[in-house]
């Protein structure tokens, strides 16, 4: 059965949501759309990308993990956690290590290193996490 974008997304929402992870940040775990605006949390949003139909679905779904910047001096510059965002990409890269080693249905790999991007608009950073996908739909 070929799945839907919003379906894969589904499923990836699970498996993040199912698994250590959500317990490691302070905020929730999210679909695309549904973080709230002015969360000053650390939130995961899954975003489905990109996909192709064929007997082999595949694609890209991203995950996103925010994390508030903080005003390190005293200066009222806000500046990115270098500590936890460190952290928070050992802790991600072990995550996806554990799905491409035990998913079922979905064959997965990183698409590009796990890395940190900034959000300058809300004074925070996230890891991005880019991860192809193959699902076998016959």
């Amino acid at each position: 059965m070929t799945k839907t974008g919003q379906q894969i997304e589904d499923d990836i929402y699970e498996l993040l949501n199912n698994s250590s992870l959500p317990s490691v940040i302070n905020g929730t775990v999210y679909k695309f759309g549904m973080r709230p605006k002015d969360s000053t949390l650390e939130d995961a949003i899954v975003k489905f990308v990109t996909g192709l139909n064929g007997d082999i679905q595949e694609g890209v779904v991203v995950v996103n993990i925010y994390i508030p910047d903080f005003d390190a001096y005293g200066d009222g510059v806000m500046r990115k956690d270098i500590t936890r965002c460190t952290e928070l990409e050992i802790t991600a890269n072990k995550w996806v290590e554990t799905i491409i080693d035990k998913s079922i249905d979905y064959l997965f790999e990183l698409q590009h290193t796990i890395y940190t991007e900034p959000e300058y608009e809300i004074d925070q950073h996230f890891i991005a996490i880019k991860l192809k996908y193959k699902l076998v739909t016959i």
